[in-house]
């Protein structure tokens, strides 16, 4: 298989951690992002919306998105898991996801984006005035509510470590380096930015 990469950025390192994590060494393909390589006719015909990471499969079908990325891994290697052991874990997974996802993940993107990232992003995407601010506070509210729910767990679906968990400690971290911080009094939320940071693979891979 092939996974199309970046030298930079959090979602190529996020997938570098899953095929760390799953001990997979894909054939690496290095995108030149600085250049819009990832823009340009022959990237958009792997992957028409010219992101990255994608992975393409022995048999020529491209996957991309994280979470799609992570769950294919599982189901050609179940050991280590990164979905869940059963019906009710993968669901419990799934459900994690798409709540932070668009609760959290999506806005400091979007907050990103339009305010700190704008010079980066500006002739890549469309920008829009007015976005920043309203995504950044609605990316700390998303937060605020998944706080509480980590109380007495060891990660963010419950005592098992999951994909959701990696791709939310370099999101977060990623962000709070450009204007986007952890709020101090999220207390649960930074026990677990430390008990990830401490993971033999999650916090020691570059």
């Amino acid at each position: 298989m092939k996974l199309y990469t970046a030298p930079i950025g959090p979602n190529p390192h996020i997938a570098r951690l899953f095929f760390a994590f799953k001990e997979i060494e894909p054939e690496i393909v290095e995108v030149d992002i600085m250049a819009m390589e990832n823009r340009q006719d022959d990237f958009l015909r792997i992957n028409p919306a010219g992101q990255l990471p994608c992975l393409v499969t022995d048999d020529g079908v491209t996957i991309a998105e994280l979470s799609a990325i992570a769950e294919y891994l599982d189901e050609i290697k179940p050991d280590p898991v990164l979905t869940g052991l059963t019906a009710t874990e993968r669901a419990i997974t799934r459900m994690r996801m798409r709540q932070c996802d668009y609760l959290i993940f999506a806005p400091m993107v979007l907050g990103y984006r339009h305010g700190d990232g704008r010079r980066f992003f500006e002739g890549r995407i469309p920008l829009h005035d007015g976005i920043c601010e309203p995504a950044k506070a609605i990316a700390q509210e998303g937060l605020a509510w998944l706080d509480p729910l980590l109380a007495g767990q060891g990660y963010i679906c419950g005592d098992r470590l999951t994909y959701v968990d990696i791709i939310f400690f370099v999101t977060v971290g990623f962000f709070a380096k450009f204007g986007q911080p952890l709020e101090p009094s999220l207390k649960n939320i930074a026990q677990l930015m430390a008990r990830l940071e401490a993971h033999d693979v999650i916090g020691k891979t570059a």
